[in-house]
């Protein structure tokens, strides 16, 4: 494998250089590029080596490599926290700066520096994990109003499914109404008319996102407890955090990674109680086994897009990315994506065919009645005065063409799943911009793929040859 040879060289150069073993991509000096040896390009015999005349020019451009992601990296944190502390400034702008900052900014300052880089990634797995536990048990646990302190989908229906299932109800034809407090009964648009929480009537994800909660609710109902919800979303966000870190690629990219996953977006809604940063993680972890273990990167994968119909997007530039590396034969070792699907969807909609299409497709779409007002950041919401009927449509056609095209476009040029992880962040952006209900926490799927491109990156730059993710 590619990932055999490329270990192999980087031992050889960390016993030459007397420092261990350098990671793919981080040269001893720490200028981030290990120096190969020139071959023929038909014969594959060593050609001369360079000319000595030639060291000064080289070890020159380094520093100004060096100096200049320093440069860049420093610059990104300084715009990035003055958007965040601009006064008037939304959440979604505070938080995206913070992210910006923390995942693109602070790994530039890094990247020259690779034992400081690699001495952050396990500091920022335990000051994430500490802060996300700290504010989701101090959110849960506060004296606000409950709307404030848990979210409806995430934790209060997901909970009620989770019994509905253990006890063998049906949880897409349950009214839930019985666990929605009274500051959830109505939500509000942003015309600021307020109606009927349309969850009452309607469970919006597949099956496996409640079925995951089963045996954490059955345990709970034993003890004489509640299960939250949040304990699973925060498990998983530790998982990918610490499979991240273990993985080969250059320690300053892998923070990148980390600290884009665990970012300001998945604290703040994680603490809520959405369900976003299950399963992004979940995401997270497929991507990571998917070259090593695809049985399981499917069950993974399907587990996360049942907690979430909007990762969908990620499915065709995956779905690519595999069959350039391995043909048709890698596709079917992903066997385990459909069949879980499959597994936890058919018995439920054979039982009520029309309950399930509705809560799953008609509400996710926003035909299902009563129907979720408008509201959050989408051109719908914000410009509702400009972007309406027609041109809507025609903004919504472009958005999806775009969710469509260009990660696969992105994939054909940079064959790595990790290409496919960061391009369907921007694919979302396609398909929410335009959406009548564009909430603020699903940006949190976006800013933990987006970061996912430094990982594309070292995995190109590590294997000239075809490859997964390794």
């Amino acid at each position: 494998m590619v990932l055999t040879r490329v270990r192999r060289a980087d031992r050889t150069l960390g016993d030459r250089t007397g420092d261990g073993p350098v990671p793919p991509g981080e040269a001893a000096d720490g200028s981030g590029t290990v120096a190969r040896a020139s071959t023929h390009p038909v014969t594959g015999a060593a050609s001369e080596p360079l000319a000595s005349g030639s060291a000064a020019p080289e070890k020159a451009r380094r520093t100004n490599r060096r100096t200049n992601r320093r440069t860049i990296g420093l610059a990104v944190i300084i715009g990035s926290l003055a958007v965040a502390s601009w006064p008037s400034a939304q959440l979604w702008l505070v938080l995206a700066g913070l992210s910006v900052g923390v995942a693109v900014g602070l790994p530039l300052t890094v990247a020259d520096a690779p034992k400081l880089a690699r001495k952050l990634v396990p500091v920022a797995i335990v000051l994430i994990a500490l802060l996300s536990a700290w504010t989701a048990i101090a959110r849960a646990s506060g004296s606000g109003p409950m709307r404030d302190r848990t979210h409806d989908g995430g934790v209060l229906v997901t909970r009620a499914a989770a019994d509905d299932i253990a006890h063998g109800r049906n949880p897409y034809a349950d009214d839930f109404q019985r666990v929605l407090p009274t500051s959830w009964r109505l939500v509000m648009g942003t015309d600021g008319a307020k109606v009927g929480n349309p969850v009452r009537h309607h469970f919006p994800y597949l099956p496996a996102a409640a079925v995951v909660h089963v045996p954490f609710v059955a345990a709970a109902d034993a003890l004489g407890t509640t299960w939250d919800p949040r304990v699973l979303g925060w498990i998983a966000m530790v998982a990918a955090l610490i499979v991240v870190a273990r993985r080969p690629e250059p320690a300053w990219m892998r923070l990148g990674a980390i600290l884009g996953v665990g970012g300001a977006f998945s604290i703040v809604y994680l603490a809520w109680g959405t369900n976003d940063l299950f399963a992004v993680s979940l995401v997270v972890l497929a991507l990571c086994w998917a070259d090593e273990r695809p049985g399981l990167a499917g069950v993974t994968l399907a587990v996360a897009l049942s907690a979430k119909v909007l990762l969908l997007v990620l499915v065709p530039p995956l779905a690519l990315a595999v069959f350039a590396a391995g043909g048709v034969a890698a596709l079917k070792r992903w066997w385990t994506l459909p069949a879980v699907l499959a597994a936890t969807c058919a018995p439920l909609f054979l039982v009520n065919p029309a309950a399930f299409v509705d809560d799953t497709i008609w509400f996710n779409l926003g035909k299902a009645k009563p129907l979720m007002p408008t509201s959050g950041l989408g051109l719908a919401a914000t410009y509702p005065g400009l972007f309406h009927g027609p041109l809507l449509g025609l903004v919504t056609l472009a958005g999806l063409a775009l969710a469509v095209a260009l990660p696969l476009w992105a994939v054909r040029r940079w064959r790595s799943v990790w290409t496919a992880g960061a391009a369907a962040g921007i694919a979302l952006l396609g398909v929410l911009v335009p959406a009548r209900t564009f909430q603020t926490n699903y940006l949190v799927l976006v800013a933990a793929l987006l970061p996912l491109a430094w990982l594309a990156k070292a995995d190109l730059d590590s294997r000239p040859s075809s490859g997964l993710s390794s």
